[in-house]
């Protein structure tokens, strides 16, 4: 009867210490995941913004070589070239 006693004490300690460790393991796990997300949420609005940042570079280089390639069939293509300063004065509006 003490044998049956003794191994039931053992065996309900090693389930509650079993218990225990799992949930000590579950809350570990679930705090990681909660510092994963916010590490997610943050480099993702990190990401958003040198996304936008570089949508605004590639426009405004395109809006600069859009520039550059009109000035240059401007003058070649059209033979057309700054007037100097000088011709500017015979203008009259």
């Amino acid at each position: 009867m003490l044998a049956i006693f003794q191994t039931k004490i053992v065996l309900n300690t090693i389930l509650i210490l079993s218990i225990i460790i799992i949930s000590i393991l579950s809350i570990h796990w679930h705090h990681e995941m909660y510092l994963l997300y916010r590490e997610e949420k943050t480099l993702k609005a990190e990401n958003e913004k040198i996304n936008a940042l570089n949508r605004q570079l590639l426009m405004e280089y395109s809006e600069i070589q859009s520039g550059v390639n009109v000035y240059q069939k401007s003058k070649e293509e059209l033979k057309m070239f700054v007037p100097m300063e000088s011709e500017w004065e015979d203008v009259s509006i």
